[in-house]
């Protein structure tokens, strides 16, 4: 693990504009690799709100501003709707291979509704790619669907859980294995800011991680 575990409340100063923005967003079905709705990458259709929401979050952890004009990111951020009726608890757990650390903003009043992370402790985890791609496009899920959630958190020990209180920011390093325990049942979706993070370096191109052997002496 290289990077930190951060929880910031009342992240955004207007949380209520950024909820109008991602609501008047096209929203589009998947090929199933992840449940509900998400929006086109917000860098290639708004790339304004992606550049201040991604140095928002950057900030968390490198406050000094100064410092931050001298590095540099890849993301790819997307804002996520998932119908809470659709019987889809709990989720898979799962990691995010594709990126260095993950950063999610909860938008609904679904306190319930959060992240949870875990730690494995059975060999080997089942395949389940097939059972999930079919009970996330489809409305009536089958007796294989839920078998394979229950084989799939078997492998797993929860180790903490994020509350999604609403407009709380959580990052932590995508290596984790994570998964929501609950999409919630008080409003009829739950919407979320999620965003991917990948090489993270100065400007000069140089590597930038957290390094826990460096801290040693602390």
């Amino acid at each position: 693990m290289i990077w930190p575990t951060i929880v910031i409340d009342n992240f955004f100063n207007n949380p209520k504009a950024v909820i109008e923005f991602a609501n008047n967003l096209e929203f589009q079905k998947n090929d199933g690799r992840y449940p509900g709705y998400r929006t086109k990458q917000l860098g290639e259709i708004e790339n304004n709100f992606f550049q201040i929401s991604t140095s928002k979050i950057m900030a968390a952890l490198y406050p000094n501003e100064s410092y931050m004009g001298s590095l540099q990111w890849t993301a790819n951020q997307y804002f996520q709707k998932i119908k809470t009726n659709e019987n889809l608890e709990p989720g898979y757990v799962h990691q995010d291979l594709d990126a260095e650390f993950t950063a999610i903003v909860y938008l609904s009043d679904e306190e319930d509704a959060g992240t949870a992370i875990f730690k494995k402790i059975k060999e080997p985890v089942p395949h389940h790619e097939e059972d999930k791609k079919k009970g996330y496009l489809k409305s009536k899920k089958s007796k294989d669907y839920f078998n394979s959630i229950k084989k799939n958190r078997e492998c797993f020990q929860q180790t903490l859980e994020f509350t999604s209180v609403k407009n709380r920011m959580v990052l932590f390093d995508s290596s984790h294995f994570h998964a929501v325990n609950n999409f919630g049942k008080k409003q009829k979706e739950r919407l979320t800011l999620i965003t991917f993070f990948s090489s993270i370096a100065k400007v000069d191109g140089t590597p930038l991680k957290f390094h826990a052997n460096e801290c040693g002496k602390l």
